[in-house]
């Protein structure tokens, strides 16, 4: 179709089209949920599970105490989902934008997420938004063999898992689903609530490795300008990196994305059943389909009447009305270049905006769309030319095809620029969104406080930015001091319960029938999934925007949820915004059983002076009924400090009570039984997360007792030699902190680099985690600062893990509090503060804590006296074997045996030659061997400790100090025989099993 001059009012249409194509683009579209970087993080770690063995570790939780309980079991994955996984990760990943990219964000968000589609054809699951899903899975998976367009379709409803616990989440907050009306809080308590967990989400590392190979040019002549030596030695090294936008693809997907989700054919389910709702009048696919389909059906009109006529009737009604027609038929075909080319454009969109690892280009977005109006939407709209079509008739075209509401959004984008556009349809231009998208920290208490957005039977609910980290995000900053700490999986129950879900959906026949035995042994059975598919996923979700989707509320539930939600209870964590759902009916024989419920006990009697094994405490009675009280501990140096908060409540039998203790966020269950004087109590004390359980002792302050046993062990009192306590380990003392060199006597300053450091002391909270308290004495003649990552603490149990922190904390504060503003310590002066590091493991000893500035230097000091947790002996003895060479470790092989599952273990000492701390990861070091069928089998990418049965696993990296040795172990998924072979993606070295 010729171009010609356009005129003001086809500069307007083409403008206000680019104004809604851009829209498209903007992050600033309603109900986004998880922001793109949380659906990418939390995705990324469901497909590095699955491509590590081909299954997915499916956990069990406490549903009433909202604690992972441990782990359910590892089940395969559908082998068609695992081969289009490890055949197209790239596309995987374009498709977890889901509906917020593809076929472009404003139909997703208000064609896609809203319970607006009808119901596939023959299909008892939901409409809405599970119609798209199905539509989706059936085409782009079980009836095509693309590997890229199953990954990407697996992706999409990867996006759909993480909206369903996401929306349930914000909604919470905000009162209900994005609204503008009847109160624009609630869009804007939406846009900050979710921009800043996307703040506070970790960073995503690649499932996949890359390598490079080195070792220069294979031509002789470059070899020799370059100056190499003439023999070519070729090596590869292997490295997970940051997710970038080269790692997203469409390549293959584009025609699916196409067909499947842009162009309405007449006829199609996507005309049919699928592009339906409000919404649909301002989607670029649905407007342009309707327009087109219009047109073709006028063509074929005309085609058919021409053809009804002969002579010179058929040749004058051609020249009558062929001018327009052969116009028509050149429209068609610019709106199906154009539409075809959508999926590109939404594509590169998303790499500008999402994957961009610079940060969001928007002037990048922005000459995307420019281009593609230059190249198609001019044309798609109807361009003027000097025979046929004039503005008027290309009006009169419109009016006749489109429905009323598509006519006036045409009509409208006429006349409105961008911001106008967008403010109508999300209540503000773009630079009134922008700095509520940029900076949600800044605006969060200013907005998240202020009452207001409630709507449709739906109440808001008011939360401060401190209150939201501490409470809600595991996170100790009482603002956005620290923009480095983030979120974890386990402590955020939406995001844990979208990975579990994911999981699910993964599962193939195989997979399905071993979780339901599984769950079936544990008294939860699964009814049937609803709908045409198996997937777990599909048939139940009617709104991506809305909560509870799970709960049913009339409609089809998941086969996970039904039957009472027996099952539900198992794998899904308790979280905000969830509704009352789940009854827990009494059997019939434990109403036959179970005498008659007593009164609720009255707590006075428990009130009052308490010493105890972890504190003193008084406790009294509130107002709402709970026994409450503060600990006070006791330091080593005889002082007391503010410990734990214990509640305690009725435990439904005489003189036991239950409830919990709580510090610096973290929580531990507690059950006491005291005796009947209530002079008494004995009981146990369980931290969140941990399989193990601590005594607690107490009696009255006033009865005589025995001097009850600090929680917090004193520290080393000064000594030319400290005297660490013994352990319950075998080893009866710690390794030294290396060959030949000695621990730095605690209570004394020793000198570093630029400062001098004095070890103080090192507790143990309640929740596993070790405090170190130092103060550093500035030797220089100028001001220092303090900030995360100037000093490096490298704490290292008995088998030589080490885990490592940088993050200081105020050491006078009870709780761990961050500072106000990086600290600066002028010359001569004295600061003091703390780290707080995890363990490796709750069953190894700790030995030392090394404090550097630099790796040039660090002083080691004795940590032994600390105990976390409940140690276990070693499961196999150090080898004693020589030592070979990786590229920066040594490796030793200790031996091999089967664990109590039945699974092949490798226990193998890695020592550190270098003078520098080292590091190894999960997959950093693989193992192979011969299977049972004859093909090499690896190591899966996970690492543990040597004690005791295997169980929780090692963090994802472990620290080496200089010239220590630590002691690993790894594990086959089957057994294996003849030489092992380990390697760290640089260097191999063979093995032979010693047993």
């Amino acid at each position: 179709m010729a171009l010609f001059k356009l005129s003001r009012a086809r500069r307007a249409l083409i403008s206000g089209v680019c104004g809604l194509a851009l829209l498209a683009s903007l992050p600033a579209a309603p109900a986004y949920a998880w922001k793109p970087k949380t659906h990418i993080y939390l995705a990324e770690e469901v497909l590095r599970d699955a491509l590590d063995n081909g299954k997915v570790t499916i956990y069990q939780t406490d549903y009433h105490t909202g604690r992972i309980v441990g782990v359910l079991g590892e089940y395969p994955v559908d082998p068609a989902i695992l081969a289009a996984l490890r055949a197209a990760p790239r596309q995987f990943r374009a498709g977890v934008l889901g509906p917020d990219a593809y076929p472009d964000i404003l139909t997703g968000q208000q064609v896609i997420h809203p319970e607006a589609a009808h119901a596939l054809d023959n299909d008892s699951g939901a409409a809405g938004s599970n119609a798209w899903l199905s539509h989706l899975w059936r085409r782009g998976f079980v009836e095509s063999g693309s590997p890229e367009v199953r990954a990407f379709t697996v992706g999409y409803l990867t996006h759909a898992a993480g909206d369903v616990f996401a929306h349930t989440f914000v909604n919470h907050f905000a009162g209900g689903e994005f609204a503008l009306t009847p109160d624009p809080t609630n869009a804007v308590k939406h846009l900050v609530l979710e921009g800043y967990i996307g703040k506070r989400t970790p960073s995503t590392i690649s499932a996949v490795s890359s390598s490079v190979t080195t070792g220069g040019p294979l031509n002789e002549r470059k070899r020799e300008d370059l100056g190499l030596e003439p023999e070519v030695t070729r090596s590869r090294s292997t490295y997970y990196g940051t997710i970038t936008q080269e790692q997203t693809s469409i390549a293959g997907v584009e025609g699916f994305i196409y067909e499947e989700l842009t162009y309405a054919r007449p006829g199609s389910v996507l005309e049919r059943n699928l592009m339906r709702g409000e919404g649909t009048t301002r989607s670029i696919p649905f407007v342009f389909s309707t327009l087109r389909n219009g047109l073709q059906a006028e063509v074929e009109a005309y085609d058919r009447e021409r053809m009804s006529r002969s002579g010179p009737a058929r040749l004058a009604y051609a020249a009558t009305h062929g001018p327009v027609a052969e116009y028509k038929r050149a429209w068609i075909k610019d709106i199906d270049d154009g539409l075809a080319a959508f999926p590109a454009v939404s594509h590169e969109i998303a790499k500008a905006i999402v994957y961009n690892e610079g940060g969001s280009d928007m002037a990048r977005a922005k000459a995307v769309m420019d281009q593609y109006v230059v190249d198609h939407q001019a044309s798609m709209a109807g361009a003027p030319d000097a025979v046929v079509a004039t503005a008027a008739f290309i009006s009169g075209v419109i009016d006749a095809i489109l429905p009323p509401p598509a006519r006036e959004a045409l009509r409208a984008m006429m006349q409105a620029p961008m911001d106008l556009l967008i403010k109508g349809v999300s209540g503000r231009t773009a630079d009134e969104w922008a700095d509520y998208l940029k900076n949600p920290e800044t605006h969060f208490d200013e907005v998240m406080t202020r009452p207001g957005g409630g709507h449709g039977g739906e109440s808001d609910h008011v939360i401060d930015l401190a209150t939201f980290n501490r409470d809600y995000l595991g996170i100790e900053d009482p603002g956005y001091q620290n923009p480095s700490l983030t979120w974890r999986i386990e402590d955020l129950p939406p995001a844990f319960n979208t990975v579990q879900l994911t999981k699910l959906m993964l599962l193939g026949d195989a997979g399905l029938e071993q979780i339901k035995t599984d769950l079936s042994a544990r008294g939860a059975g699964m009814g049937e999934n609803p709908g045409q598919f198996r997937n777990l996923l599909l048939g139940w979700i009617r709104s991506l925007d809305a909560g509870n989707q799970w709960q049913g509320g009339g409609a089809p539930q998941p086969a996970f949820a039904a039957q009472g939600g027996a099952a539900w209870r198992l794998l899904f964590l308790n979280q905000v915004g969830e509704k009352p759902w789940i009854e827990e009916p009494a059997s019939a024989e434990d109403a036959a059983t179970s005498p008659p419920s007593a009164p609720a006990q009255d707590l006075a009697p428990f009130a009052g002076d308490w010493v105890t094994t972890y504190g003193r405490v008084t406790l009294a009675v509130d107002n709402d009924g709970v026994l409450r009280g503060r600990l006070m501990v006791r330091d080593s140096d005889g002082g007391e400090r503010e410990g734990e908060r214990l509640e305690l409540r009725d435990g439904g039998q005489a003189g036991v009570l239950t409830g919990a203790s709580l510090y610096a966020g973290h929580r531990s269950d507690v059950v006491l039984t005291f005796d009947a004087e209530r002079q008494t109590f004995a009981g146990t004390s369980q931290a969140e997360g941990t399989a193990s359980k601590s005594d607690w002792t107490g009696q009255r302050a006033a009865a005589p007792a025995p001097q009850p046993e600090p929680a917090p062990p004193p520290a080393p009192t000064p000594a030319p030699a400290p005297n660490p306590a013994p352990t319950p380990a075998p080893e009866t003392t710690p390794p030294p902190a290396s060959p030949g060199r000695p621990l730095a006597q605690a209570g004394v300053f020793h000198e570093l680099e630029d400062f001098d450091v004095r070890f103080d002391r090192a507790v143990a909270a309640r929740n596993g985690s070790v405090h170190v308290f130092l103060t550093v004495r500035n030797t220089t003649a100028s001001n220092r600062s303090i900030g995360a990552g100037v000093f490096k603490a490298v704490m290292t149990d008995v088998d030589g893990v080490g885990v490592s922190e940088s993050q200081i904390w105020r050491a006078t504060s009870a709780a761990p509090e961050s500072f106000d503003a990086t600290p600066v310590v002028g010359p001569g002066e004295e600061f003091s503060f703390r780290f707080v590091l995890s363990p490796a493991s709750q069953v190894s000893p700790l030995s030392t804590v090394a404090i550097r500035e630099s790796d040039a230097r660090s002083l080691a000091f004795d940590v032994s006296g600390v105990t976390v947790g409940q140690v276990a002996p070693p499961a196999a003895r150090a080898g004693a074997g020589g030592f070979k060479a990786l590229s920066e470790l040594d490796v030793r092989i200790d031996g091999v045996a089967r664990g109590r599952d039945g699974r092949m273990e490798v226990f193998l000492t890695l020592r550190n030659p270098g003078d520098r701390v080292r590091t190894t990861s999960k997959g950093g070091i693989k193992i192979s061997a011969q299977g049972p069928d004859g093909v090499r089998i690896t190591t899966r990418s996970a690492l543990y400790p040597v004690r005791g049965p295997r169980s929780a696993e090692l963090p994802l990296l472990v620290y080496i100090e200089p010239g220590r040795e630590a002691r690993l172990r790894y594990v086959f998924e089957a057994p294996v025989s003849g030489p092992l072979t380990i390697s760290d993606g640089s260097i191999e070295q063979v093995f032979t099993a010693g047993r």
